[in-house]
């Protein structure tokens, strides 16, 4: 395992989603990762680059780092305005789930403003905590 992890560029494109929910799941996977933590830090991912590419307006470079107790999942955009929590849309599909799910599924998270934009990071647990 590389230490520092892998890091990404998620370029706006179709099919951008799957892909980085697939390199993802692939390098969890390599690291011995039960299938439904992976699932869990698949869905944080794929909130985090939508986000990125659909409010920030730019491409994302994700990176996910491992750590001795889990992972930590970063998507760094090109948009200094900051992150917008939206009341989610259940009714219409509007979306503005992406932060509660943060909120619900990762250790922690927080957002790291940065000359040339932000990084939206989230902690994911190796395993479920006895909490």
């Amino acid at each position: 395992m590389d230490a520092q992890g892998h890091i990404w560029h998620i370029p706006q494109e179709p099919g951008a989603f799957a892909r980085a929910r697939d390199l993802t799941a692939a390098a969890l996977g390599t690291w011995g990762w039960p299938s439904e933590r992976v699932e869990v830090a698949v869905l944080l991912v794929s909130e985090l680059v939508t986000n990125a590419h659909r409010h920030a307006g730019t491409d994302a470079w994700l990176h996910v780092e491992p750590l001795p107790d889990g992972v930590r999942i970063a998507v760094r955009d090109g948009s200094p305005d900051p992150l917008a929590q939206r009341t989610p849309g259940v009714s219409t599909a509007s979306g503005g789930f992406g932060l509660h799910l943060l909120d619900h599924l990762a250790a922690g998270w927080g957002v790291d403003s940065r000359a040339d934009g932000k990084r939206v990071w989230a902690h994911v647990l190796g395993a479920p905590s006895d909490a």
